[in-house]
C-alpha cells in the first residue's frame, strides 16, 4: 500500500513541471514596454487601433502573456452592438489568432 502511495506521489510531482510549463503567465507592465521597445511586439495601443478596423467598440480589459513562446494579447471588446468579444491577438503582428475569423457581432469603425 505504501508503495502505491509513493509511486502516484512521484508521479504527481513529475507532471507537476509540465502542468506549469503550460500556463499562461501575464507580464508586467514594464516589461510589455521592454518588449515593445525591443520590437518583439507591437503596443496596445497600435494592435487595438488596427482591430477597431473590423471590431469597433469599447476596450473593456487586455492582458499580454507569453503562450508557447508565441506572446499574445487576450482583449475583450464591448461592440457598439453591445455584445462582449474575446480576442485572441498575436502581439508581434497585431493579427487575430483565436478565433481565426472576427465574430459576427464585430462590426468595422465608421469613419
Amino acid at each position: 500500500m505504501k508503495i502505491a502511495f509513493y509511486l502516484c506521489l512521484l508521479t504527481a510531482v513529475l507532471h507537476q513541471p509540465n502542468a506549469l510549463a503550460n500556463q499562461k503567465i501575464e507580464i508586467q507592465h514594464y516589461e510589455a514596454q521592454n518588449l515593445v521597445s525591443s520590437g518583439q511586439i507591437l503596443s496596445l495601443d497600435v494592435t487595438l487601433s488596427s482591430i477597431q478596423a473590423m471590431c469597433h467598440g469599447k476596450l473593456i480589459d487586455a492582458h499580454l502573456y507569453q503562450d508557447d513562446g508565441n506572446w499574445r494579447y487576450e482583449v475583450q471588446i464591448r461592440t457598439t452592438k453591445g455584445q462582449l468579444v474575446e480576442l485572441l491577438l498575436d502581439a508581434s503582428t497585431g493579427q487575430l489568432a483565436k478565433p481565426t475569423r472576427f465574430p459576427a457581432s464585430c462590426t468595422p469603425e465608421k469613419l
